[in-house]
């Protein structure tokens, strides 16, 4: 059987060459090259998904439990993540600048040793998965957002200064950047939301307490995006919206590094 470090390396691979066909797509304005990037990026899906299958087999769990193994499965959500949104608004401009994403964090992943023993008893059950896999997608699906957000600004700054070089021409307008924007932070609140309820049903269960400083801290990422996308009626949106994404992430990152690292004390990666 093909190990998944290979296979990681050749989803990497794939990965690597769909920026390339995105990024010459681009600049050359070519339908040829941006199947190129579609089949690339579906190739390197594939790959990805079986090396997460192959460690989950390994280890008789969803493969989340060191920095190796979520930042792996972090990249493939994130590919997931952005496939959807090239098909739901077909627009595929903006892949040189989503797929980096993908791309960086697989290396982070392939670059960490990953864990050999198999996880405990109460981190092995469906339950805990799904918590575990929707908290991913959520926070992969927010990732995105906040890249379409800067580029919401940049678009905008460029529009406003009346600069219509290259890449004014190549992205997408205002209103297509603002939609793609609230299907990602749409399809992250979702899914944070269901991660957060099933959360809470599990820890009841093992801890006899669904308190962690963990739940405080996605409550509040949820509230301030929860604002971003039904803030149209207060009269939130466009460049405003954007900023409101961009103050999310940074409590997404905030949650992610130094809540799991140094408050909660159940979302330690070990």
């Amino acid at each position: 059987m093909i190990s998944a470090a290979l296979l990681g390396i050749a989803a990497l691979a794939f990965y690597g060459a769909a920026e390339g066909f995105s990024i010459a797509s681009l600049r050359k304005n070519s339908d040829a090259l941006a199947r190129g990037t579609t089949i690339l990026l579906v190739s390197g899906l594939l790959c990805h998904f079986a090396a997460l299958q192959v460690r989950a087999r390994k280890l008789h769990s969803v493969p989340y439990r060191d920095l190796s193994d979520s930042m792996s499965f972090f990249a493939w959500m994130i590919a997931v993540t952005y496939v959807f949104l090239f098909f739901r608004h077909r627009e595929r401009s903006t892949g040189p600048f989503l797929i980096p994403l993908v791309i960086l964090f697989q290396v982070i992943s392939l670059l960490t040793r990953p864990a050999t023993l198999p996880a405990r008893k109460e981190l092995s059950g469906s339950l805990f998965a799904f918590h575990v896999t929707t908290a991913i997608l959520g926070y992969a699906a927010l990732s995105l957002s906040f890249i379409l957000a800067l580029l919401y600004l940049v678009q905008n700054r460029q529009l406003r200064q009346r600069r219509t070089g290259l890449l004014f021409s190549r992205l997408p307008a205002l209103d297509v950047l603002d939609r793609m924007e609230h299907t990602a932070v749409a399809v992250g609140v979702a899914a944070l939301a269901v991660s957060l309820t099933l959360g809470m049903v599990w820890a009841q269960k093992n801890w006899g307490t669904v308190w962690d400083a963990k739940l405080g801290a996605t409550l509040l990422v949820l509230v301030v995006y929860a604002v971003a996308l039904f803030s149209s009626p207060l009269g939130l949106k466009g460049k405003k919206t954007a900023f409101v994404s961009i103050f999310g992430f940074s409590l997404v990152l905030f949650s992610y590094t130094i809540v799991n690292l140094f408050v909660s004390k159940g979302h330690v990666f070990r």
